[in-house]
């Protein structure tokens, strides 16, 4: 699947003409440095979350466990499939009867940050009367309607699926902490959503900082981006390859600039996802040898 991608990328790469690379140059410096500190409160809004699930849980833990698992957790995540991994990094820092909770509401945490790109892909959707993609569209909202109604009730009902599991202890007791916490899924989804449109301000800026025109139809573009990367497989290291596809076809489609396209991708990825990994490696691996 992932040499499938790079394939695909290569052929959109190739049939790009000189023209567009002559065109394509980084007219805003000021834009691509807002974009680079935009990191930091997309880290911490996703750190926030972290440690959100850990008061839930009433996990004890010192600030620099808390860091280091989270950071463990980036590292993890890039390379799982789908970036899904994050509690394999976490789980090894804290008591083995806490894990099982701990793998269960991380993940629900990566639920609701998906259920912020469906909401925002399908808002996009209407505004622009389908996906950019697709000539045919009248199945498209209908699907993504009901996906979307389906992930919510999943999100809100998550305990309901412990109800089988009942006889476990730590079924129980994860039962017993959300309902002590009743805010926790709204809190993750504040944070969630908030977090989408800080990283989908950086992809903006990016597009600025390389020449391109902001404005409505480019922002919806971008949620649309995002919603069927998220829906896209892929294999590890934060779906490059799989991104940068979808974004050619995507952006493309409204006239943005192929190579503003593609550098736009791969600067979000080593921002976002490379550069907090190495960090987090770095960090993990002193602790390893102290």
């Amino acid at each position: 699947m992932f040499g499938l991608v790079l394939f695909i990328l290569y052929k959109q790469m190739s049939s790009i003409d000189e023209v567009t690379w002559k065109e394509f140059s980084l007219k805003h410096p000021l834009a691509l440095g807002a974009m680079i500190i935009l990191v930091v409160p997309n880290l911490g809004i996703e750190f926030l979350k972290w440690k959100l699930t850990l008061k839930t849980l009433s996990v004890p833990s010192e600030k620099s466990d808390r860091v280091q698992s989270f950071l463990a957790g980036v590292v993890m995540q890039m390379v799982t499939p789908n970036m899904l991994g994050n509690f394999l990094g976490r789980i090894f820092y804290y008591q083995r009867r806490y894990r099982v909770q701990i793998i269960l509401l991380t993940l629900l945490s990566n639920f609701a940050q998906y259920i912020a790109s469906l909401t925002f892909g399908f808002v996009s959707v209407l505004l622009l009367s389908g996906l950019l993609i697709l000539d045919d569209q009248y199945f498209i909202v209908p699907i993504i309607s009901i996906g979307l109604a389906v992930s919510f009730l999943i999100f809100f009902f998550f305990e309901k699926v412990l109800n089988k599991i009942k006889k476990r202890q730590y079924a129980v007791q994860l039962k017993q902490n959300l309902k002590q916490n009743k805010d926790y899924r709204f809190k993750l989804l504040l944070f969630s959503f908030t977090r989408f449109i800080v990283f989908t301000t950086q992809y903006v800026l990016l597009m600025y900082a390389f020449g391109e025109k902001v404005n409505g139809e480019l922002v919806l573009a971008i949620w649309q981006l995002y919603l069927l990367t998220i829906i896209a497989p892929s294999l590890f290291l934060g779906k490059v390859g799989v991104k940068e596809s979808i974004a050619l076809v995507v952006l493309g489609s409204i006239g943005v600039n192929e190579f503003s396209i593609l550098f736009a991708s791969l600067t979000v990825w080593l921002v976002n996802n490379i550069a907090p990994a190495m960090f987090g490696l770095i960090i993990t691996k002193n602790r390893t040898r102290k």
